[in-house]
């Protein structure tokens, strides 16, 4: 008897959850007739257009760097490296340089702001992606 009250607590927050996937289906339901509605509207005026092809917005970035932080931090690193650096230890120096968390997430996410940053700055000719001893591909200045 003395679990009744931590199984009427899952019951009872499983119900809020039920309750909420019930009213998002609902709400699914709506936006796909709204979608269907506004697709017959571009169709009456235009019959050969192809709505599958309208992009949808991204999602709205979050910008942990100001203008231009992350490239000059970027070659702070590459310049006071010994050798050149894997873009995995670009993103763990950027978060150590500027406090950010260095969980697997944002770490991944910092990945990929590097490697973005560094594919502009060997097209500028200002670093080289070589390969490092394990076979994977490091960055140095050029």
């Amino acid at each position: 008897m003395a679990q009744s009250h931590v199984v009427s607590g899952l019951a009872e927050k499983r119900g809020e959850l039920a309750e909420q996937a019930e009213h998002h289906r609902r709400e699914l339901e709506r936006l796909a007739q709204e979608l269907g509605h506004l697709d017959a509207a571009i169709r009456l005026f235009d019959p050969d257009y192809r709505v599958g092809r309208i992009r949808t917005p991204g999602r709205p970035r979050r910008p942990r760097f100001g203008q231009g932080e992350c490239q000059r931090l970027i070659l702070e690193a590459l310049r006071d490296a010994a050798g050149p650096l894997s873009e995995g230890a670009l993103a763990r120096v950027l978060a150590e340089r500027t406090g950010l968390e260095t969980g697997p997430a944002a770490l991944a996410e910092l990945h990929k702001t590097a490697q973005g940053v560094l594919r502009r700055l060997a097209a500028k000719g200002v670093a080289r992606a070589v390969a490092a001893a394990d076979g994977a591909r490091a960055w140095e200045r050029a």
